[in-house]
């Protein structure tokens, strides 16, 4: 009785800090990406499906279906066609036209947001299933509480759907390999084959659950059963896995039935799984023939070593995730520059040109720089402590093979980044926060298995600690959540380069305050400005434009400054953009999570304009 009464305080607090924080952003916020959606994707999924052109039920390449169809609950709620407020984004809008954009991306970021809080009851089932009540209760609070996570959900984005569905499918596995019941093998490949048609990079799970399947052995099921045996079933369990994703994907995603090799490119054929498939087929190819041809004898050598040296392998793995983070630290605090931190994450996806050392260990350390610095400075105690705890144990514990398994598919997740050149932000690695929170939960448990503090601390307190601290750091980032920064990050750092729209809404809520908004003409380095100012508004760095044009006004904002700074030669005799960035007395500023260095600024046209 105690136990419930404390989950159901727990989901009372997520529910009501959500609703504070969050409900206000559904509406005051303008996203960089989202017009994508809300004028396209999402009404032209649910008109395809009205009108039974399957075929178009194919949006985009992401192929974001799971979003449409949440996101689309809100559709009938609105009054205009999206699509016809679309050519005012650069336009001249009256107040009545900037209020229905402004609906517009109410109704259709609300059922995003009430999707994630109604969900969270089944994260907290899935881990109380695999880890028990305890941590369950804290990975429930660290994701209800994370501003990153909040953030996410806030806004018409596949990554809002992608964390929940490919989180809800790893702990689903996890759980059927701790209790041998199908329902959670079929649960997993439900939400894999959801995962896959939300975001192609959820196609890693399959290469990642199938290398799971392979650890299970060696960590745990090696007590019970000889190789050939296990490998029988885990090969025919992963077939179920696939098959079920698989025809998932094929019912949710209605283009698929007018041409079946939309699924493939939407999985085993996306450009993401190029480089790695024929070495995953490969193996599992392999695998067969050793075990339906040789009786698993060579399977049954290697899996003895590894299994003999199992402790040896989770404390390398461990150790690798562990250097990793130190490297970072020493970048942050010690002075350490191997690399630039910031030039890696302001250009994500130029991460290639550099060379083998640069392009690996550069993009990882990138990808663990974002991640730990956009989590409270509690869940990476936390974290480190469950990661110190597998150096401890003689004999793995499945909380401490489940830490082993999330600490693999970071690593894995980030290598497959590299691989594409690509580093992962803050967004591009959103489907590891939730799972990066079990670990941060099992590191609490393990901490609250000593006998002097589960004597000295009442377990409630502990509650309303973490909650507390938790809280705090989404009051004071409110309301840029997904630009969240740990409180020991220095100022001189900025963790999330690659915004989404942070600041923009304020913005151009003071240019709208001005006299004669309506007649004005601004600049600014982000769509998102424009969309809710009501004058006319240019983006581009066309010399045409900045000589046939009088502007007002230029907005500019950190996470833009190196994107400019690099396109904006054609039009440097007519504005310093440098002298805009780098102005101390702008007209109006954001400044985004309490940063000096993470702004965006309003700037008079007279200020940076160069006369000819």
């Amino acid at each position: 009785m105690k136990s419930k009464i404390t989950i159901t305080l727990i989901f009372l607090a997520v529910i009501t800090s959500s609703f504070y924080f969050g409900f206000s952003r559904l509406t005051n916020f303008s996203g960089v990406d989202e017009p994508y959606w809300s004028y396209g994707r999402v009404p032209n999924f649910w008109n395809a499906v009205k009108t039974m052109q399957w075929k178009k039920t194919n949006i985009c390449d992401k192929p974001g279906v799971p979003l449409a169809m949440v996101s689309g609950a809100g559709l009938p709620f609105l009054g205009e066609n999206p699509k016809s407020l679309k050519s005012l984004r650069y336009e001249a809008k009256t107040p009545e036209q900037l209020q229905k954009i402004q609906d517009l991306y109410f109704h259709l970021r609300l059922p995003v947001f009430l999707f994630t809080l109604l969900i969270l009851p089944l994260f907290y089932f899935l881990i109380k299933k695999l880890l028990g009540e305890q941590t369950a209760k804290f990975a429930t609070i660290f994701i209800g509480f994370s501003p990153v996570l909040l953030g996410i959900s806030l806004i018409i984005n596949s990554d809002a759907m992608l964390w929940i569905l490919t989180a809800l499918s790893t702990l689903s596995l996890f759980v059927f390999l701790k209790n041998d019941e199908r329902k959670y093998l079929l649960l997993s490949g439900f939400f894999l084959g959801l995962s896959v048609i939300t975001k192609y990079v959820a196609n890693v799970l399959f290469v990642y659950f199938f290398l799971v399947f392979l650890l299970e052995y060696i960590l745990w099921a090696h007590k019970n059963m000889d190789v050939e045996k296990y490998l029988k079933l885990a090969l025919k369990n992963y077939l179920i896995l696939f098959a079920t994703a698989m025809a998932t994907a094929f019912v949710f995603f209605p283009a698929t039935w007018v041409k079946l090799s939309t699924l493939f490119h939407a999985t085993l054929g996306n450009p993401v799984f190029s480089s790695t498939w024929p070495l995953f087929v490969g193996t599992i190819g392999l695998l067969a023939i050793d075990i339906l041809v040789f009786k698993a004898k060579f399977s049954s050598i290697a899996f003895a070593f590894f299994v003999k040296h199992r402790n040896l392998w989770a404390k390398i793995s461990a150790s690798a995730f562990l250097f990793l983070i130190v490297f970072v630290l020493l970048h942050v605090y010690a002075g350490l520059k191997t690399f630039d931190l910031q030039a890696i994450i302001a250009s994500p996806k130029g991460i290639g040109s550099g060379d083998i050392i640069h392009k690996y260990l550069g993009a990882l350390s990138g990808d663990m720089y974002s991640l730990i610095f956009s989590i409270s400075p509690l869940v990476l105690f936390l974290l480190m402590f469950a990661i110190f705890s597998i150096f401890r144990k003689k004999d793995l514990a499945r909380e401490n093979i489940t830490a082993i398994y999330i600490i693999i598919f970071i690593l894995i997740f980030y290598l497959g980044s590299a691989v594409n050149a690509v580093v992962n932000t803050v967004r591009y690695q959103i489907m590891v926060y939730p799972l990066a929170f079990v670990l941060a939960a099992i590191g609490i448990s393990e901490i609250l298995k000593n006998y002097k503090i589960k004597k000295f601390v009442p377990l409630p307190t502990v509650f309303v600690a973490t909650i507390l601290i938790l809280v705090s750091s989404l009051y004071f980032v409110k309301p840029n959540y997904l630009a969240y920064a740990s409180e020991i990050l220095p100022n001189n750092f900025i963790v999330n380069l690659k915004g989404m729209g942070e600041g923009s809404y304020e913005a151009a809520t003071f240019l709208n305050n001005l006299p004669n908004a309506h007649d004005m003409t601004i600049w600014s380095d982000k769509g998102a400005v424009c969309e809710r100012f009501v004058g006319r508004c240019f983006i581009d760095f066309k010399k045409a434009t900045f000589e046939k044009t009088t502007f007002d006004y230029f907005v500019v904002s950190t996470d833009r400054k190196s994107r400019t700074l690099k396109l904006s030669g054609a039009v440097r005799k007519n504005a310093d953009f440098a002298k805009a960035y780098e102005t101390k007395n702008p007209a109006f500023d954001v400044i985004v999570d309490n940063n000096p260095n993470n702004f965006v600024k309003v700037i008079k046209a007279a200020d940076i304009t160069i006369k000819q």
